[in-house]
């Protein structure tokens, strides 16, 4: 990205968590890093590292097996949030936690210079080697958690009204909660990792996006955090899927809408049958991406209303299981992303210059919903008190994207946000290969 490589190699070992949505974006950071004479050592579960050593990677890039406790209940290919039973969420988490000794082998093993580590191992940080937490959530959700931790306590209220939560939503934190039988308290693990990290901090963000976000964390951690993103996998590391290709190639420019919902969130059939026919109504052309849970193979055709496929025919698809996100966003032909707002999704989504529909369903989603919103890149399909989807709801949100004036403004919008995000990402990297490498000498 610009700047040349150091005189000298710097031995960095990087530890995300184990979902897909953490470690693309430290592996993203990793391929930057080896770009830059740095030494990297990639440390994840045996499941993982499969996947990633199909890629084609820098001879720099050394995979280090991390071995988690092995079970009954949660053998070696579940050992990884990809296509995990729901039931087993739990038991993955707290055997993560247990690696603990094992991560401070493979730490004498390679004898790092620098560690680069996730949120939910604050203890990865205990060593006496410099440690950056790399945040993969957005400022919104960073700063809502420190804020939580640190101001609320002294009675204030998190300072940018923007960023509210309905009921629906709070309910459903605490209900996830009080679910968790480990005892692992995550939110306590975030913000102990943040104060683990030395006097900076990384954050897979863009400031053009989330600038005030940004600097209130770096105000409650006493950090300098910087925004280093958007760290995302390129479309030149994904396959074809001539299906999906064939069908956009027929459809004029700026006409058509991806409906996806995440590579780990399977929704409930009410759920997807609300979206169905919000799609269907709305009367936009569509690629529906529908995700089972692991273990279900249902088809298509019994996931949506009876006679659905054929009454979309020629106005929309759906496809099951994985597609190229990125390489279909990529296309000219997209003009919306109704998405959860996963983190990874909405940079991937705006990288791309493309506005979202937002239909956020849990953890950090709600506030990237709104965070879309403010910035005017944006709409997000409203739901009912209970958090219950609703098609007409859906149904406006789409056409307000793809159809009506509103749309156009939207577009164009994340179209400049693309632009701005791009050269601040190229700048942000170098200065922060440089606090990497002034860190790396004086250890």
């Amino acid at each position: 990205m610009g700047k040349e490589k150091p005189s000298s190699s710097c031995n960095v070992l990087m530890f995300p968590w184990l979902a897909q949505g953490h470690f693309t974006p430290f592996l993203e950071l990793a391929k930057i890093l080896s770009s830059r004479n740095f030494n990297v050592h990639f440390c994840s579960s045996p499941i993982i590292l499969q996947s990633i050593a199909k890629l084609n990677l820098s001879p720099s890039i050394h995979l280090v097996e991390l071995r988690l406790p092995s079970t009954p209940d949660l053998p070696p290919h579940h050992h990884t949030t990809t296509a995990l039973p729901p039931r087993f969420a739990d038991a993955l988490q707290e055997a993560f936690q247990n690696t603990e000794s094992t991560f401070y082998d493979v730490v004498s093993s390679v004898n790092p210079d620098l560690l680069i580590y996730d949120g939910f191992q604050p203890w990865a940080a205990s060593l006496n080697i410099p440690a950056v937490h790399l945040s993969t959530a957005g400022a919104v959700a960073m700063s809502s958690l420190a804020h939580n931790r640190v101001d609320r306590a002294r009675g204030s209220k998190f300072p940018f009204p923007e960023i509210y939560y309905h009921d629906h939503e709070i309910r459903k934190f605490i209900s996830m909660a009080k679910k968790n039988p480990t005892g692992v308290d995550l939110g306590s693990l975030g913000f102990k990792s943040i104060e683990q990290s030395h006097k900076i901090m990384f954050i897979n963000s863009c400031r053009e996006m989330e600038g005030k976000y940004v600097d209130y964390l770096s105000h409650l951690t006493k950090k300098e955090v910087m925004a280093i993103g958007p760290l995302i996998r390129p479309t030149t590391d994904e396959e074809d899927h001539a299906d999906i290709v064939q069908w956009l190639h027929d459809k004029g420019e700026s006409s058509c809408v991806l409906a996806s919902f995440g590579s780990e969130y399977s929704m409930s059939s009410t759920d997807m049958e609300e979206i169905a026919f919000g799609l269907e109504i709305s009367e936009v052309n569509f690629i529906w991406v529908v995700k089972f849970p692991a273990g279900v193979d249902t088809a298509v055709e019994e996931a949506v209303p009876e006679g659905y496929l054929e009454r979309v025919k020629g106005r929309g698809i759906v496809v099951k299981g994985w597609v190229p996100q990125a390489k279909i966003l990529a296309d000219r032909k997209i003009c919306g992303f109704l998405s959860h707002c996963g983190w990874n999704s909405l940079l991937e989504s705006l990288t791309f210059g493309v506005p979202i529909i937002a239909l956020p369903l849990h953890l950090d989603q709600p506030g990237n919903a709104r965070l879309v919103e403010e910035i005017g890149v944006g709409v997000e399909a409203l739901k009912g008190e209970n958090g219950e989807i609703k098609r007409e709801e859906v149904a406006k949100a789409l056409r307000k994207v793809a159809m009506e004036k509103s749309g156009e403004e939207m577009k164009q919008k994340a179209r400049e946000l693309s632009v701005k995000m791009r050269l601040s990402g190229e700048k942000m990297i170098d200065e922060a290969v440089d606090k990497l490498l002034q860190l790396c000498r004086k250890n």
